[in-house]
């Protein structure tokens, strides 16, 4: 189509219209003449774009720049197509020290939920390999410090590092078998006291003898009755006993799971 110096002598005066009227009233209307803010773009069919980039990581202030020079502007958004190798994919602003995920979320963020599998970026904790996950996860994983296998939290509640743990790692058990050395330190051991004196009554028989007198002396003559004689044993019958106690138990391991409500644990390694 041309343009005649007459049409265009009419653009350029809409153009320094609209571009004086921009100046004076700090309203921008796109699809609309009566802006209800500094820029009111309006449609019934069309969205709008923004800027797709690639930045390198979470502090990357030179892949988005200021067209007017200096540092990026607090509240800078774009869209971050994972291109740059940093996740999540999805919409970032610049908070004025890093790329902050608008939805509030970045990666490593943790949460339960009764979902029962991966959703929207949130990945179910289960051990698999890392290497069955999409390429933008395994990414996240790896920047998270993960190798090989997500953490598996199967069973498992969440604890704070001590600062010397390694993250992700797993420790601690839901049981405990109790042995001696848990046991409070009572002497358990002992014997019967040693008050055992006693004796014991016996008849001792033997063959009994008779006096006679012969010729003006005395004579013993054997006789042939048994003369029981009731005799008493010795008091010296000191002994002990060594007792064995037992216990009734069978090593049965204590449950340590407290009152617990079942849910899912999931991390947010973007879409």
């Amino acid at each position: 189509m041309m343009i005649t110096n007459k049409c265009l002598t009419f653009y350029l005066i809409m153009f320094f219209s609209i571009l004086g009227s921009v100046v004076t009233s700090a309203q921008v209307g796109i699809g609309t003449t009566t802006p209800q803010g500094a820029l009111d773009i309006s449609s019934s069919n069309s969205g709008v774009v923004i800027p797709r980039v690639g930045i390198i990581s979470a502090t990357d202030n030179t892949t988005v720049i200021n067209p007017n020079g200096g540092a990026v502007l607090p509240s800078t958004m774009i869209y971050n197509d994972g291109s740059g190798g940093f996740t999540p994919v999805g919409f970032l602003f610049w908070n004025g020290a890093n790329w902050t995920a608008v939805s509030g979320k970045s990666s490593g963020d943790i949460k339960h939920g009764f979902q029962s599998a991966d959703h929207n970026g949130w990945y179910l904790l289960d051990g698999r390999s890392i290497s069955s996950l999409p390429a933008n996860a395994q990414t996240a994983a790896n920047n998270l410090g993960f190798s090989g296998n997500l953490p598996d939290a199967t069973n498992r509640v969440l604890k704070n590092t001590n600062g010397s743990e390694s993250l992700g790692s797993t420790t601690g058990s839901n049981s405990v078998t109790l042995s001696q050395a848990n046991l409070p330190n009572f002497d358990m051991s002992g014997t019967t006291s040693t008050d055992g004196n006693h004796n014991h009554d016996y008849q001792d028989r033997h063959i009994g003898f008779t006096e006679s007198a012969f010729n003006g002396s005395s004579n013993q003559v054997a006789s042939t009755t048994l003369v029981a004689n009731n005799e008493v044993t010795s008091t010296s019958g000191n002994h002990n006993h060594t007792v064995s106690v037992n216990s009734g138990g069978s090593n049965r391991a204590i449950n340590t799971t407290p009152a617990s409500l079942v849910t899912n644990t999931f991390i947010f390694l973007g879409k």
